[in-house]
């Protein structure tokens, strides 16, 4: 899990595995831009914002569901902090 959590993740592929909302489980598109609470995805030429909060992941298909309200913080604080397995 460390190797994806400190790498950057704007123009990898994201999907949403679970969500509190149910309009979000399914999802996918390329990662565009991240911030503190949001992950802002490209899905079929459309800008679809997804609330890090809200929802746990796939990047790049990787085995690893990331849960947002685990990384809720800036891109380059994520990149440098250090993660328990």
């Amino acid at each position: 899990m460390n190797s994806i959590m400190h790498m950057p993740w704007i123009g990898r592929e994201l999907e949403v595995i679970e969500s509190f909302d149910p309009t979000y489980i399914g999802r996918k598109g390329l990662i565009i831009e991240e911030t503190q609470r949001t992950l802002i995805i490209d899905e079929e030429g459309r800008q679809i914002c997804l609330p890090k909060q809200e929802i746990d992941f796939k990047i790049d298909r990787e085995e690893i569901v990331i849960k947002g309200s685990f990384v809720l913080q800036r891109s380059e604080d994520r990149i440098h902090k250090k993660y328990r397995s």
